[in-house]
């Protein structure tokens, strides 16, 4: 069953719970980075950090510290080192539930149903055809750089369900929605079967024995009030401004193409121009506010994270000059594209 989520968020960003940066300061030290300029260049230095179970953070603050931790490490493998080295990181209440389901099957549900709470997915799915279960999501195409949230997060699912397997479960094959890296040795390592990179989303592959025991850490009464809980926390998340985040993801897909119009990105939503547009209105806004939104948060992640050359940003971003791109920059950030190259870009 494949379950579409509008990342709910609010329309200039997506989340990720606050709990995914906890320990990244102790893995900077290990490695010899300086935490504090991977909080300078994801603009997260003025960010709290909360270990509450409810708070969230931005996911694209997120995604860029472990790029720029990655960079600055001089390793490709950042996300999946820190996992490996220093575990999956604090408990939340998605996580918690899945530890005490009744079995493995169940907690693949659950982890599909509620991944939501914890981070903005644009999709997720578990899927079972007799002893074979696979679990798989994907990041908005929003994201610009996020290969190191590939392999963070994917490894603390990966991790987090095979705690409870036992001997029932047998994973098959690892497919990532991130390139392959210079060295795949730490992949192998960790997951101990084959792992796939260049995937369309990320997602993990396992035979289930039918005739496997129950999961050793089950809770019954614990695991019946986790779900009540993420329920509820499930239904908060649903929001008016979900639609808009939804339109966000769509512009994205189709961001290179220089004359993206409402009727595409309708169309591509199976949802009429008009009926597009009288659900933006109501959300106050409109999609040339929304194309312009998307357009100048990945130009601000291309500027700030990578190395491409400013006419090949402009491409990407289906400006059909250069000179327009330039010129959109110093209404975004006041400046232009050649001096957004070092630092945080306020979006």
């Amino acid at each position: 069953m494949l379950m579409r989520f509008d990342a709910a968020a609010p329309a200039d960003t997506l989340l990720i719970h606050s709990r995914a940066q906890i320990g990244l300061a102790d893995y900077c030290r290990l490695r010899g980075v300086p935490f504090d300029a991977v909080l300078r260049e994801s603009g997260l230095e003025t960010e709290t950090v909360s270990a509450s179970l409810g708070g969230h953070i931005s996911l694209r603050a997120h995604s860029s510290a472990l790029e720029a931790a990655s960079r600055l490490a001089d390793d490709d493998t950042f996300g999946l080192g820190w996992t490996r080295s220093l575990g999956p990181g604090p408990e939340d209440t998605v996580s918690l539930a899945v530890r005490h389901a009744p079995n493995f099957r169940t907690a693949l549900e659950v982890s599909a149903r509620f991944m939501r709470i914890v981070a903005d997915v644009a999709e997720v799915r578990a899927e079972f055809d007799g002893e074979r279960a696979e679990l798989a999501f994907g990041f908005s195409p929003e994201l610009v750089c996020r290969d190191q949230l590939h392999d963070r997060v994917t490894s603390k699912v990966f991790g987090r369900l095979m705690r409870i397997g036992g001997g029932s479960v047998q994973p098959l094959e690892v497919r990532l929605a991130r390139p392959r890296p210079l060295s795949v040795t730490l992949h192998d390592m960790y997951y101990g079967v084959p792992v796939r990179f260049g995937a369309p989303r990320n997602s993990l592959h396992f035979r289930i024995d039918p005739q496997g025991g129950e999961n050793p850490l089950r809770d019954d009464d614990l695991f019946d009030a986790l779900c009540e809980l993420n329920r509820r926390r499930l239904d908060d998340r649903r929001r008016a401004e979900d639609f808009v985040a939804m339109v966000n993801d769509a512009i994205a897909e189709r961001i290179a193409d220089p004359i993206l119009t409402i009727s595409e990105v309708a169309r591509g939503m199976a949802i009429s121009v008009r009926a597009l547009q009288r659900k933006l209105a109501e959300r106050d806004t409109t999609f040339n506010a929304l194309h312009d939104g998307v357009r100048r948060r990945m130009a601000a992640d291309y500027l700030v994270q990578t190395d491409l050359p400013i006419s090949e940003i402009a491409f990407r971003l289906g400006f059909s000059a250069v000179g327009n791109f330039s010129r959109a920059a110093r209404r975004w950030f006041g400046r232009p594209p050649s001096e957004c190259r070092s630092g945080a870009l306020r979006v």
